[in-house]
């Protein structure tokens, strides 16, 4: 599902920081005294419908301790004292986290889920649309071009939950409340929902039978997931189920995504080459760090060459270091190879 942006507006700040009499820290500050903690364990939130359906599976049925550390009970302060910063830029914003009647929470009837919106943006004293804030390190929020999946789908979510027409999506730099970026869209149609209901509710019905979903892998959802151990998509086979093959029609849609994309790739790599290659050559003929042609520029940036240590050389000429202080383990992975019979 691909959402559709009403109005989606580019990076920029909100106003100048004189404009404003909240001392930023103190709010923040406060943020960490009010923050609301939703019990999950029999619901399915909007910040997980967009997920994988195991990964929520396994973090409904084997909580952890987790409570937040710094940097997540941070995220949130910030998240909480933007809104101040928006309510004072002119915003009526209401039932969010520090609101004197807090933040709302909207039930569904028939499934198993349950929202709970940043806040509530009101024109004219009526509830116009929800609120989603994303709190991001400022590299990341400097590469963020068009929001995550996973933030349009809750923020659009939210909206149809609350029964609301519009739905606005705002990211902030963490190192600076007064840089945003924000997007408005159209709240989720009752035929576009219906399918995360469905979702939630199969989901429920797994937890309690016990019955593990299915996995719903993609780069933006495997990225952090903690249960990858778990997930039939890093299953490792022994030595003997390595010599086993099995031919198998559900295989081949698959095999085939995956050798167009091996195509792709290895082209994608040839015209990169062939390209640098050719900006270099022009480059050092004009002895011109950028060059432009139409509408775009390439910005040659010259970087330092790396320094590392040789640690075989250095365990070899001192075998006094205790190799298994310095070694890095990481979690196992199975490599996909694909090769063409005749």
């Amino acid at each position: 599902m691909t959402a559709q942006i009403t109005q989606a507006r580019p990076e920029g700040r909100i106003h100048s920081q004189e404009n404003y009499s909240i001392n930023i820290e103190m709010a923040i500050h406060r943020a960490f005294v009010n923050k609301e903690v939703w019990d999950r364990s029999d619901y399915i939130g909007a910040s997980e419908i967009a997920g994988c359906p195991l990964k929520i599976y396994y973090d409904k049925t084997e909580p952890t301790d987790f409570k937040g550390n710094g940097k997540t009970e941070r995220g949130h302060a910030i998240e909480v004292a933007l809104i101040q910063l928006l309510k004072q830029g002119g915003m009526d914003i209401r039932y969010h986290a520090g609101h004197i009647n807090h933040q709302k929470e909207f039930k569904h009837p028939d499934y198993p889920v349950a929202v709970h919106p940043d806040g509530i943006v009101y024109q004219r004293s009526k509830p116009f649309a929800v609120l989603e804030v994303k709190s991001v390190g400022s590299d990341y929020f400097r590469k963020i071009k068009e929001p995550l999946h996973s933030w349009v789908v809750q923020t659009r979510f939210n909206a149809f939950m609350a029964n609301l027409p519009k739905a606005l999506l705002v990211a902030v730099n963490a190192s600076d409340l007064e840089d945003v970026k924000w997007w408005e869209f159209d709240a989720m149609s009752e035929t576009e929902a219906k399918e995360y209901l469905e979702k939630a509710k199969k989901i429920m019905a797994a937890i309690e039978l016990g019955a593990e979903p299915f996995a719903e892998p993609s780069e933006e959802r495997c990225k952090w997931c903690e249960h990858k151990t778990k997930c039939a998509n890093v299953w490792i086979p022994d030595e003997e189920q390595k010599q086993k093959e099995v031919e198998t029609d559900e295989a081949k849609d698959a095999l085939e995504a995956l050798k167009e994309a091996k195509e792709l790739k290895d082209r994608a790599k040839d015209l990169e080459s062939f390209a640098k290659a050719k900006i270099l050559s022009i480059a050092k003929e004009h002895e011109a760090g950028k060059i432009k042609s139409g509408h775009l520029v390439a910005i040659l940036e010259p970087r330092k060459g790396r320094v590392s240590i040789d640690t075989k050389k250095l365990f070899a000429e001192h075998p006094e270091i205790d190799k298994s202080k310095y070694e890095k383990s990481s979690a196992p992975s199975v490599a996909i190879k694909l090769k063409e019979t005749a």
